[in-house]
């Protein structure tokens, strides 16, 4: 099979899949540069090059998105929130029973 059909047709199953366009874009890139028999370091440059100077931009804030995201769904900003919150509260609650101290005795 040809390498640009098989990467257009992965990129539209990959986007009925309801994968984000983006990744389904890169992955049927690096997919079809590999069928075509080229060294994933060559795929990756080609791409960029294809891309052109506002959509390698685009990309990269798209990339950076999904990782904002990934991380969000992992749950370590709720920890780190937590944690920062308890940190918070014990120094303030020393304060707050030294000054009652001071205060009354």
């Amino acid at each position: 099979m040809n390498p640009v059909v098989f990467a257009v047709f992965l990129m539209l199953a990959l986007s009925l899949m309801r994968v984000n366009v983006v990744i389904a874009l890169t992955l049927s890139a690096l997919a079809g540069g590999l069928m075509a028999g080229l060294p994933i370091g060559e795929t990756i440059e080609v791409f960029n090059k294809g891309l052109g100077g506002g959509a390698t931009i685009a990309l990269s804030y798209a990339m950076l998105g999904a990782f904002a995201v990934a991380i969000s769904h992992s749950g370590i900003t709720d920890v780190l929130a937590r944690y920062v919150i308890k940190k918070k509260w014990e120094k303030s609650r020393h304060l707050r029973n030294e000054f009652i101290l001071k205060q009354y005795c």
